[in-house]
């Protein structure tokens, strides 16, 4: 299943899915048109005041947390995605936390209130935000950028930890899109008692930090692949293969449309460019599988 092609098969659903495969798709790709509906109406804003979501920050966390868990388990298995959420939820706290007590390894900062409970003084959603936005999105396109493929193809140790380094800096390339916004304008957290703050009040060690432990999380994560022999529970189609590169895109304008001044220039550079690679190695997997 991990070297088949990517199938030319029309439209969502490949030949050769299941029941169980189609309704697992099914509810990946309604989340995903919430996810599009939420970026329609932030861009209609002034224009026309379309419903909101209801339910509020749990329930954005909670779709597109859920979104992503059964997509990424149906690319990499069960074991694999639900044991990526939990390490997450458990890893990026801590080092979130530690952050905050200790100024390592992000800097000094507080969460407010917006983020929803704490357990100490970080919030608890904040893996399952890493978990959608961050670390998905920039495994994929790192795969392609660096293997050629959805899939990470390297075999030794110093393989792995390229891959893992690649996908850590797409993770600080969003987060400098992402910042000013949730930051700076939004202040879901607030930066204190920083040096070199000069990016929209956010000081550059925050995105060093992110390299720092995004290539662990990233090498653990190989490691989980490894142990489980994660493959593809179904089939594959080049529209499903798509889907985490246009959730990355969508974040993208999600995020930069209403972002500070030059946000969206910066995001070109940071997350259009490793995006444009990446379509580019997956159409040419495709011609060179199909």
């Amino acid at each position: 299943m991990e070297n088949q092609n990517l199938i030319n098969a029309k439209g969502f659903f490949p030949e050769g899915m299941t029941t169980a495969h189609k309704i697992l798709m099914g509810a990946v790709l309604f989340f995903g048109l919430l996810f599009l509906y939420m970026l329609v109406s932030l861009l209609l804003t002034n224009v026309v005041k379309l419903p909101s979501i209801p339910g509020g920050l749990y329930f954005k966390v909670l779709f597109l947390s859920t979104m992503t868990l059964l997509y990424f388990s149906y690319m990499r298995g069960w074991k694999t995605g639900i044991s990526l959420l939990l390490f997450l939820a458990i890893y990026c706290w801590a080092v979130e936390d530690l952050s905050i007590h200790t100024g390592f390894p992000f800097g000094h900062y507080y969460y407010s209130d917006m983020l929803g409970f704490k357990i100490d003084v970080t919030p608890g959603l904040l893996g399952f935000n890493y978990f959608w936005m961050l670390v998905i999105p920039a495994y994929f396109i790192a795969n392609l950028i660096t293997d050629g493929t959805p899939f990470s193809s390297a075999k030794t140790i110093k393989g792995l930890l390229f891959t893992a380094f690649i996908s850590a800096i797409i993770v600080a390339g969003i987060d400098m899109v992402v910042d000013p916004l949730n930051a700076t304008r939004l202040h879901e957290w607030v930066w204190t008692k920083n040096s070199y703050t000069g990016y929209y009040g956010i000081p550059y060690v925050n995105f060093l930090g992110y390299i720092i432990v995004m290539t662990p999380a990233y090498y653990i994560l190989k490691m989980m692949e490894k142990n489980y022999d994660s493959k593809p529970i179904g089939p594959l189609s080049k529209s499903i293969v798509a889907i985490p590169l246009i959730i990355y895109f969508v974040s993208f304008v999600l995020y930069a449309a209403p972002g500070l001044a030059g946000v969206f220039l910066v995001g070109l550079f940071t997350m259009v460019f490793p995006l444009v690679l990446a379509v580019n190695k997956l159409l040419r997997y495709e011609k060179e599988k199909i």
